[in-house]
């Protein structure tokens, strides 16, 4: 059985991850190597989610959440940023976190 940080680092960092390097580099443009050191990752990895050669959990993400993680880290708001990203992990692992930023 998973601990519950096993479960945010092994199913919902990696899915999010993809879905926000994604949208940062093909919406917003930014190249792979910022992309990466934004979401504490490397470029070869931030690559791997862009080009969907990474594993995907059945974990739905909500684009709107991500969106708005995406703009407050652009906005170098890091406190509004975490909190988008803690809705997004509480709404899919369901547990109760003691990372959790209210």
């Amino acid at each position: 059985m998973l601990t519950n940080y096993e479960k945010v680092m092994r199913r919902f960092l990696p899915t999010f991850r993809q879905s926000a390097a994604n949208l940062m580099v093909r919406e917003y443009g930014i190249k792979q190597q910022k992309v990466a050191e934004m979401l504490g990752t490397t470029q070869a990895a931030v690559s791997k989610y862009i080009n969907g050669s990474n594993k995907r959990h059945n974990i739905g993400i909500d684009k709107e959440l991500v969106r708005e993680f995406v703009e407050m880290t652009l906005r170098h708001k890091e406190m509004d940023a975490q909190r988008a990203m803690c809705r997004l992990c509480q709404s899919n692992i369901k547990f109760g976190c003691a990372f959790m930023v209210k």
